[in-house]
């Protein structure tokens, strides 16, 4: 027990001499001088006794839990240390705006300067919210079938646009088979559940504007797409919906672009081409973890196996096409 103590109480004098190597009182004054529906714009003015300091913004809740999964394996030992080495760094006042936000949501800037020994402050944490689209009406959206693609070898790809009307803030699409959605898996109530639930590391989930989408799909099958979406209120409008059937096999359809991936879907499996050769092909699930993962050859081509994955809306990418399909 003695050693114990000792041990603990040379680490307290040591984090006590850490803390009293701060030379003055560094920090960071703020204005948050204008926020939009997408951007934040942001003024920082350090005082004299900050050498300098770094920003970074996180979406509201999410930094600690980004530190707890990346710090160690990037060599962070602080919170500090992650937002010196993923935010910007300035040492006089600035000016900085962040653009491509999702409106109506919740962010934080995480704010950590330091004295001219280096040594950090205490943290500040700006909490900031996006301005909401639409209005307080009753949120509709109306659903267009758009080109049919693809060919035997790269797969077939549907496109379909979901346009929101003037009261939508944000709203969700899919596409599902007329098969499962008349199964007992599906239907409208658990169709229901599943696209009004909150999935905040999904990227594609929330849609803002019109989405125009390209799903994986099947010739001469029976499709559903469908979208919701809310108004300012957060109140849920009508469900919409559009009944369609892919062209058979024979009808001539246009080729995927050959600069870009293309990704078929054969049973449980997605054999990829066009890719970047070496590049990393990822399929995520809709509440955005990773589920599996593959480098393509040479040739730019890969084999990712489904077999695996449990029935449901999944997203792959190589970082620069994006296509959702249906297990």
């Amino acid at each position: 027990m003695m050693k114990r103590l000792l041990i603990i109480g040379v680490v307290l004098m040591q984090a006590l001499a850490m803390t009293a190597q701060l030379v003055g009182n560094p920090t960071v004054d703020y204005n948050v001088d204008e926020v939009g529906t997408d951007f934040i714009t942001i003024t920082f003015t350090p005082n004299a006794d900050a050498a300098g300091y770094a920003i970074c913004l996180f979406d509201a809740g999410t930094a600690e839990q980004q530190f707890a999964m990346f710090g160690a394996w990037m060599g962070f030992q602080t919170m500090g240390d992650m937002i010196k080495g993923w935010g910007i760094t300035y040492n006089e006042e600035a000016q900085y705006t962040w653009r491509n936000q999702s409106p109506g949501k919740d962010y934080e800037i995480y704010v950590q300067c330091w004295d001219v020994n280096g040594t950090d402050a205490d943290m500040i944490i700006i909490p900031v919210t996006t301005q909401k689209l639409g209005g307080e009406g009753l949120a509709e959206m109306t659903i267009e079938i758009g080109e049919f693609g693809g060919s035997e070898e790269t797969g077939y790809y549907q496109w379909v646009t979901y346009t929101p009307n003037e009261n939508v803030s944000l709203h969700r699409d899919i596409i599902i088979t007329k098969a499962a959605y008349e199964s007992e898996e599906w239907g409208e109530e658990n169709l229901l559940n599943y696209v009004k639930q909150d999935n905040p590391y999904n990227p594609y989930w929330d849609q803002y504007g019109v989405d125009e989408a390209q799903w994986n799909a099947e010739p001469n099958t029976w499709y559903i797409a469908f979208s919701i979406a809310k108004n300012a209120l957060d109140e849920w409008g009508p469900l919409a919906s559009y009944d369609f059937v892919t062209p058979s096999i024979s009808t001539s359809v246009n080729e995927l672009s050959a600069t870009r991936a293309n990704f078929r879907f054969d049973g449980n499996q997605i054999n990829a081409k066009g890719a970047k050769a070496g590049g990393e092909l990822s399929i995520y699930d809709i509440s955005g973890r990773l589920m599996t993962a593959t480098r393509a050859s040479a040739s730019g081509e890969a084999v990712l196996d489904l077999s695996g994955l449990t029935p449901g809306i999944y997203i792959i990418t190589d970082g620069v096409t994006t296509f959702k399909f249906i297990k």
